[in-house]
């Protein structure tokens, strides 16, 4: 299991990422209005852009226990979306997420405080990280 803080909108979250379960990055190429079927048959596209999306998992660092509560308050919050930075290729990828859902699992009491682990978020981005003609760095 590693443990890698989380930076969302601007303020690092002492929780850990796990990577067992993976974190998981997906992609999807959106495509606009302007899409269809040729009266040739031929199939055109047009493509927005590629977006990439992370499901995470999360567990309470013992050393930063008030980081957890904070970081399930912010990314449950009601609101349109977090910058949020995930691990991308060999670096690093920052962008607007939306969170689509979120669980977590109650483990009981131990010294007076809730046990809560397996935090599952699932974020989509908002807007596509690369786009056609566009900077190939994703």
């Amino acid at each position: 299991m590693g443990r890698t803080p989380i930076v969302m909108d601007g303020v690092t979250y002492h929780v850990g990422i796990l990577y067992d379960p993976p974190l998981e990055e997906s992609f999807r190429i959106e495509d606009g209005p302007n899409v269809g079927v040729s009266l040739a048959g031929t199939d055109i596209r047009d493509i927005r852009g590629t977006y990439y999306d992370h499901t995470l998992y999360v567990e309470p660092d013992p050393a930063y226990p008030a980081d957890y509560t904070a970081f399930y308050r912010a990314i449950s919050a009601p609101v349109a979306s977090h910058t949020v930075v995930m691990p991308h290729d060999d670096g690093d990828i920052t962008y607007a997420a939306k969170v689509l859902s979120g669980t977590r699992e109650y483990h009981g009491r131990l010294r007076g405080r809730r046990l809560w682990k397996g935090l599952k978020v699932q974020l989509k981005a908002t807007a596509p990280q690369r786009v056609p003609g566009g900077d190939d760095n994703g």
